[in-house]
């Protein structure tokens, strides 16, 4: 019975302690230790834009989001410009190429779907 309980616990707490390890975002911590941001991918910056989360930041949603890239009016460089506006991104990621190129691959991605 006790061996039971035991491991029982033991999975509870494991399962605790990897849940964040899955989670879609990671808190990472600013140079300003009074601010902290929680970095969203570019997979999911692209996906939220297209679902309206910026539409109050100036960026379409839906069709008129995916015309909006088809014609240029929102680029890698614009989502991620509104994510540091609203705090989910550090501000020196306008500066790093990777997370940019991955954010347009994920345009072009969803302007070819």
């Amino acid at each position: 019975m006790k061996r039971s309980l035991i491991v029982s616990l033991s999975a509870l707490v494991l399962s605790l302690v990897a849940a964040p390890a899955f989670a879609n975002e990671v808190s990472a911590v600013n140079q300003n230790p009074i601010r902290s941001v929680v970095e969203i991918t570019p997979f999911n910056l692209v996906t939220r834009s297209y679902q309206g989360y910026f539409t109050d930041r100036g960026i379409p949603s839906n069709a008129a989001f995916l015309t909006a890239v088809r014609r240029g009016k929102v680029t890698a460089k614009d989502l991620v410009e509104k994510a540091i506006a609203e705090g989910r991104l550090a501000p020196e990621t306008i500066n790093d190429r990777a997370y940019l190129n991955s954010v347009d691959s994920h345009l072009n991605n969803l302007d070819n779907d």
